[in-house]
């Protein structure tokens, strides 16, 4: 009996042994140099740990993202929702696992408007991708008619699009020294940078609060976390454990908003020359939702934004 009891220990634990996920060697996570990081900030501090597994992140260029989650050697990463939705509609395999950032955009200009309509006849400089997509929607949601380029129109507000945050605040600088009425859009924590540096900027449109005025949604999923399909079926542990570790980034934050220079310093990113406080890492309403509880949510955003019609396959659910 001694014996046939060994032998079934023995075999419980080989069987125990097969099925328990053994973890990866090595994993790649990219973000964009920006506010999709600071959902990170925690695990970029205090790193992360799984097993044996070494956690290398990565900040890029934000144009520099896409690229770099289409290649085999990143396995997760903090990118647009509709970048990522981008993707996948042209075969990425990818998923979403959570939504990270609902909402960093806000118009800043030399004066303050009582409405939309109010920009007409004026320029507003903007970037790329997500930010012009959720200028435009709301222009059209309010019926304020809009052209791009760089000229004005009397009843039209003129979208002059720009690469980054740093050509839009020398130009909003510029024209506060000379009194001229110009706006620009600025995610946080570039809000509080640029007025810091421009006597009497103000924030002029919350699109944030614009947005939920449309839709009756607390802010819009922005920015997510995506894993590769071929990452997390095979390590579908690590992905939960990371998930659950940022659950706490919000309480870190808090805790450490006047070291987070330093953080990102390590990095060698842009937001270690960038000031925060409390109010800054408000206005970039960063929390953590999974994938199951912002479904429909980030369906209608990508139609709506990027004309993209997602299937359940993008959610990693």
């Amino acid at each position: 009996m001694k014996k046939i009891g060994l032998l079934l220990l023995i075999l419980l634990t080989l069987v125990s042994c097969k099925t328990k996920e053994k973890g990866p060697q090595d994993v790649d996570i990219y973000m964009p140099d920006g506010t999709p990081a600071l959902a990170l900030a925690s695990v970029l501090d205090q790193g992360f740990s799984y097993q044996e597994t070494t956690t290398k992140f990565h900040i890029v260029q934000a144009s520099e993202i896409a690229a770099r989650v289409s290649q085999d050697s990143c396995d997760l990463a903090i990118m647009p929702t509709t970048a990522a939705a981008t993707l996948f509609s042209k075969g990425i395999q990818l998923q979403l696992a959570s939504v990270n950032v609902f909402g960093n955009l806000y118009i800043v200009g030399t004066k303050e408007i009582q409405s939309l309509s109010d920009l007409k006849g004026k320029v507003v400089y903007t970037t790329a991708a997500t930010t012009i997509q959720m200028v435009e929607y709301v222009l059209n949601k309010n019926n304020v008619a809009f052209t791009e380029g760089a000229q004005t129109e009397e009843n039209k507000v003129t979208l002059t699009s720009k690469n980054d945050a740093s050509e839009i605040i020398p130009l909003l600088k510029k024209a506060s020294l000379s009194g001229e009425e110009v706006y620009g859009v600025l995610g946080e924590p570039q809000v509080t940078q640029a007025q810091k540096n421009i006597t009497g900027l103000k924030i002029a449109v919350d699109l944030q609060k614009e947005y939920q005025n449309i839709t009756q949604q607390e802010g819009y999923p922005q920015a997510c976390l995506v894993v590769k399909n071929s990452f997390s079926g095979q390590y579908p542990n690590y992905v939960k454990t990371l998930l659950k570790t940022l659950e706490k980034n919000g309480k870190y934050l808090d805790e450490h908003v006047d070291s987070l220079p330093e953080v990102f310093k390590k990095y060698d990113s842009n937001l270690q020359n960038l000031s925060f406080t409390k109010e800054t890492i408000e206005r970039c309403h960063l929390r953590l939702e999974v994938a199951e509880d912002v479904k429909q949510s980030v369906m209608d955003y990508v139609k709506e934004l990027g004309k993209i019609e997602l299937n359940d396959q993008f959610f990693y659910i």
